[in-house]
C-alpha cells in the first residue's frame, strides 16, 4: 500500500470521528426522590419533561422561520404552509399542556 492510500484512510478515519461524534444524544435522568432508592433506569418526570414534544416544537418553529425567511410565495402554498405550521405549533403546545396533566395517557 502506498503513502497515499495510507493518508487517505487516515484522513478518512478522523473525518468520520470529528464529525460523529456528536451523532447521538444523551439522556438526563430526573433526580430521584430522596425517599426512594437508587436505580440504574432512565426515569422522566413526565408531566414535566417532554423531550420529544420539546424537539418537534423546535423544529416546528425552525420551519416557521424557514417559510417566513422565503423568497417567494409560491403560488400561494408558502402562505398555507405557514397556516399549517402555526396551527401545528398550536396543537404540540396544547398536548404539552395536556401532558402536564395526564402524565401517562
Amino acid at each position: 500500500m502506498n503513502l497515499w492510500k495510507v493518508s487517505t484512510l487516515a484522513l478518512a478515519a478522523a473525518l468520520s470521528l470529528v464529525a460523529g461524534r456528536d451523532a447521538f444524544s444523551t439522556a438526563q435522568a430526573a433526580p430521584a426522590p430522596a425517599d426512594q432508592a437508587q436505580s440504574g433506569s432512565v426515569a422522566y418526570d413526565w408531566g414535566a419533561e417532554q423531550p420529544h414534544m420539546d424537539k418537534a416544537l423546535n423544529d416546528l418553529r425552525a420551519a416557521r422561520h424557514s417559510l417566513e425567511v422565503a423568497a417567494e410565495n409560491k403560488g400561494g402554498w408558502r402562505a398555507l404552509a405557514l397556516k399549517h405550521t402555526d396551527d401545528a405549533i398550536a396543537e404540540t403546545v396544547r398536548g404539552m399542556e395536556y401532558g402536564k396533566g395526564h402524565p401517562h395517557d
